[in-house]
């Protein structure tokens, strides 16, 4: 049923039926919404990766032989570029959900969380141990490191 399927019926109805007509029609498009903030959310998710991909491919390709710890800057960098793509999809799979609060729904989103909350936490550990080791792909040591 479309939206303006849904407000035709609405206007068809009778002066009792109106509260229930505008209810389903508010909900119509909450869940349109939803849907399209989902897609959306996922969509970025995947531009991000994408983008992410190419950039490292170049960086990978400029500076392929240099250092130990110039490879280790790169994956770094490449590491937390996936970790905010994982919070896009989470974001996406929790609108999903909410829309549509089946108990097969639910059980998808804990252990889609589950998931990706335990990969997040070890690529979050590995970007930690990284920054103790990387520096700048410009050349330039933090002060950190002298």
């Amino acid at each position: 049923m479309s939206v303006y399927t849904a407000w035709i019926a609405i206007a068809l109805n009778s002066d009792a039926e109106h509260t229930s007509g505008f209810t389903l029609l508010a909900e119509r498009l909450l869940q349109e919404f939803a849907t399209f903030l989902k897609v959306f959310l996922e969509g970025i998710a995947i531009l991000t990766v994408a983008i992410a991909l190419l950039l490292t491919l170049r960086k990978i390709l400029r500076f392929w032989r240099r250092d130990r710890v110039l490879q280790e800057t790169i994956r770094l960098e490449l590491g937390v570029v996936l970790a905010l793509a994982l919070e896009f999809l989470l974001a996406a799979d929790i609108v999903g959900t909410a829309i549509s609060p089946s108990w097969d729904a639910v059980a998808k989103l804990a252990a889609i969380t589950g998931i990706r909350t335990f990969l997040n936490f070890f690529l979050q550990r590995e970007v930690r141990e990284l920054q103790q080791t990387a520096y700048p792909l410009d050349g330039k040591v933090s002060e950190k490191l002298k």
